[in-house]
């Protein structure tokens, strides 16, 4: 029997080389069957319809498939950009819209947990970690339940985010913008990052500014296929602003700023007016955290940068108004990757990511767990914590003053 186990240990221990990456027998074993259960766990929430789904991606596949996939990109269906249309033009030609929009989005769950896996194994030289970063990313209840249950897709435009990053990390400034402008393609929240990324060029790390000019440059070549159908060039361009103008409010269940004022969707008392403040707040937020950053000598490192991309995505999102429940997604990916950097400080990525969990409660089933003014105070309270960790790295990041300051 002992001599069988281990006959039994050394098949499970003969490794395959895939690139620069070595995976075991028990390594592919352990992602075969997390790729299969995470599959099975999605497949049990099809059937589940949200109210997004009824009130708004039913009825826009519905004028897809009366219109046809190509005719249909010539007209206003939805405020969304003309990207994730192409998508829902592809799978139009299923009779289950429902299950057929959730597959698009699973897919890439399953695409965003393999560029998870990249970074992560580039990040800390872990094959293990890697794994365990895909795994986090597919189990991730907030990611199971974007695509599965609510039938969104912030998982694309978080990807490509991540697959930016990911070429980011490896030096390459062209192809991170190349994909930064793919995800601004899918959605807008692709901004958020974008204050890291000036951060970066600050700095002088990776970002050449004239790259830059690849993101507004990607996404107006993916709207070409709309165009030639015969929507308007101005209409396809100004998208994301007549999206802005759609949700007036402080905050839309995003436990931030904009809970302490009490300017939600139920009570608006001078939105407007907070509407309009909150903008060049954050500007002043993230301005202020870039001079501190630009004006700092240190050594750049790959933890670093995390925790900083990490923070500045998260400072956004408490002062900027007019966030959804669901603009928490980026950070929650983000804190896995902090995590997995840094296992002690653990507990703060899962504190982002049960608040998303908890936010996306209300509209999903009309519980509301905890007050959302006691949600922000939370997200207020992790976002100290990470500055003040992002402010002790930069300290032992420290290098000599040239000019003996």
């Amino acid at each position: 029997m002992e001599s069988e186990e281990r006959k039994i240990d050394r098949f499970l221990g003969k490794t395959v080389r895939l690139g620069s990456v070595t995976l075991s027998v028990l390594d592919i074993c352990f992602i075969v069957a997390l790729l299969g259960l995470a599959l099975v766990a999605r497949l049990y929430l099809f059937p589940l319809r949200s109210g997004d789904y009824r009130a708004f991606l039913s009825h826009w596949m519905e004028k897809i498939q009366a219109m046809g996939p190509f005719h249909s990109l010539s007209v206003r269906i939805s405020d969304y950009s003309s990207s994730y249309m192409y998508l829902m033009g592809l799978v139009s030609g299923f009779s289950n819209s429902l299950y057929a929009l959730k597959a698009v989005s699973v897919v890439f769950d399953y695409f965003g947990a393999f560029v998870m896996f990249l970074l992560v194994h580039h990040l800390t030289g872990s094959t293990r970690k890697g794994i365990l970063g895909m795994a986090l990313t597919l189990l991730c209840p907030t990611v199971i339940i974007n695509s599965s249950w609510w039938c969104q897709c912030d998982m694309i435009y978080a990807s490509f985010v991540l697959l930016a990053l990911y070429f980011l990390f490896k030096d390459k400034s062209a192809w991170c913008c190349i994909f930064l402008g793919v995800a601004f393609s899918f959605k807008v929240q692709t901004v958020f990052i974008l204050p890291f990324i000036v951060m970066l060029w600050l700095k002088g790390k990776t970002i050449k500014l004239w790259h830059l000019l690849y993101i507004p440059l990607v996404y107006v070549v993916l709207q070409i296929p709309a165009w030639i159908a015969g929507r308007p060039f101005s209409e396809l361009m100004t998208v994301y602003f007549n999206q802005a103008g759609s949700y007036p409010w402080g905050t839309l269940k995003f436990p931030n700023l904009y809970e302490f004022l009490d300017e939600t969707m139920k009570h608006r008392h001078h939105w407007v007016e907070v509407g309009k403040f909150g903008l060049p707040l954050s500007l002043t937020c993230l301005g202020t955290l870039a001079w501190y950053v630009g004006s700092r000598r240190f050594r750049m490192t790959d933890t670093l940068m995390v925790t900083l991309a990490m923070f500045s995505v998260s400072v956004a999102l408490f002062t900027l108004p007019h966030m959804h429940e669901r603009y928490g997604f980026l950070v929650d990916l983000l804190a896995i990757v902090y995590a997995l950097q840094r296992p002690e400080k653990a507990w703060v990525s899962v504190g982002y990511i049960l608040i998303s969990l908890i936010t996306y409660m209300p509209f999903l089933v009309g519980a509301y767990v905890f007050p959302f003014p006691v949600l922000a105070a939370a997200m207020l309270a992790l976002d100290i914590f990470v500055g003040y960790d992002l402010y002790r790295q930069i300290n032992a990041a420290s290098l000599p003053d040239p000019k003996g300051k």
